[in-house]
């Protein structure tokens, strides 16, 4: 019996309105914002394969401020954003535009995949919620090196601090420094210096001395801080050891630390910078060949490290969004990007896979945060914990100071510097 006309109309009225409805239909976007940083096309490539999987269209959008951003552009389309700064995660969260993040992820999920000092640091003291997740960590606590000078001083392995000190006496003479130490940066000239206080903190009295530190419960003046500050004079203050000496060190830029350590013009073996030195070196030297680097030594805390990195944050969340960041924060996360030759992508989540890294330097490193986070000696960049005044202008300027005025100024210096607090 055939269709008559009503029927036919029918179908043919309901295909075409199934049709038109799948030809319209857009997959919900979730837009995440974030710094400019290198590597993003990669980032953007593993954002397409969540895409892809999940049916969810996922749009980057880079801004030069994320935190200044979604403060003063409240009708922002935003629903995940990347912030550069556990600060920038509790003040966003204290606003009330960061979510926290447990309305997101299962906290159980949380402890599993981070260590408890990652997870602590994103939590306001004020209310006591969690509002971000760690995505991907940078170390800080690097001694590179030379390849040939290095071997041409017999390849030291160095157990400690001390031993490290004691070496740099025994082989620097004038006219052969073995270190380049260069700090000048413009108006944050101290950071690097910052650093090193951080690591001598660290590496030797420990993460509970640590904490205390950068939460600004412990003062300069006490015995632990200040000695850590002369222990960073124990080095750079030893003759002939540095190149140009401590007043060169204030005024020349820290970019020629890498130049001047791999030209054979130059004496000096050593810097202690983190893996932004990796940037630095000229295009054509090599790692592994022309330079590389060992892990800050130390006997106690062998495995500390500090270092810096990238928070999630959940400004808007809807259930694409809390998909993508559940994505985001996965174990097998990111694995196209490792498989990069040059990639310099690593984890926050101590599960991570990190078995496609191919860049011989990103192994190492990744390696060294893998276990620093195992054990929980993970901790991040002190002066990014403390109040911007501080960490951010008081604590550098004291460290610029105490280079240029040496030891027998330790005193006023950290007067100074805790009269500040």
């Amino acid at each position: 019996m055939g269709l008559n006309n009503k029927s036919l109309f029918f179908i043919i009225f309901l295909t075409v309105t199934i049709l038109f409805s799948w030809l319209a239909y857009q997959p919900d976007e979730v837009i995440i914002g974030g710094p400019f940083f290198p590597q993003m096309d990669y980032f953007i490539e593993e954002l397409d394969e969540i895409s892809r999987d999940k049916n969810i269209k996922i749009k980057y959008f880079p801004v030069s401020d994320i935190e200044t951003y979604l403060i003063e552009v409240t009708d922002n389309d935003i629903d995940l954003a990347i912030i550069p700064n556990p600060q920038g995660v509790i003040n966003l969260g204290e606003r009330n535009i960061a979510i926290p993040i447990n309305n997101a992820i299962n906290e159980k999920d949380l402890n599993n995949k981070y260590s408890n000092h990652l997870i602590e640091i994103t939590t306001s003291e004020k209310d006591k919620n969690n509002y971000g997740v760690w995505f991907r960590l940078i170390p800080n606590s690097l001694i590179w090196y030379d390849v040939e000078k290095y071997k041409s001083i017999g390849s030291p392995k160095f157990e400690s601090y001390e031993e490290m000190v004691s070496f740099t006496k025994e082989f620097s003479s004038k006219g052969s420094p073995l270190w380049c130490l260069d700090i000048e940066s413009g108006a944050s000239t101290g950071w690097i210096a910052t650093n090193w206080l951080e690591d001598l903190i660290l590496h030797e009295k420990g993460p509970e001395v640590y904490d205390l530190w950068a939460n600004q419960e412990l003062l300069s003046e006490s015995d632990e801080i200040t000695l850590s500050i002369l222990n960073i004079g124990k080095l750079i203050f030893i003759q002939d050891a540095v190149f140009g000496g401590n007043k060169r060190m204030i005024r020349k830029e820290f970019r020629n630390n890498y130049r001047n350590l791999t030209s054979e013009e130059n004496p000096c073996v050593f810097s202690w910078s983190g893996h932004f030195a990796s940037n630095y070196f000229p295009s054509d030297k090599d790692y592994s060949v022309d330079y590389d680097f060992f892990k800050f030594p130390s006997e106690k805390y062998k495995d500390a490290m500090v270092g810096i990195g990238d928070a999630l944050i959940a400004v808007n969340l809807t259930p694409e969004s809390k998909i993508v960041l559940n994505a985001l924060v996965d174990d097998n996360f990111g694995q196209k990007w490792m498989s990069k030759n040059d990639s310099a992508y690593i984890s926050a989540n101590k599960n991570s896979q990190i078995s496609s890294l191919k860049n011989k330097l990103t192994i190492k490193e990744a390696k060294l945060i893998k276990t620093s986070l195992e054990k929980d000696l993970f901790r991040y960049d002190a002066s990014e914990i403390m109040e911007r005044r501080i960490g951010s202008d008081s604590l550098w300027y004291a460290m610029t100071k105490y280079i240029e005025l040496t030891s027998r100024y330790i005193d006023e210096i950290t007067e100074e510097l805790d009269f500040s607090y």
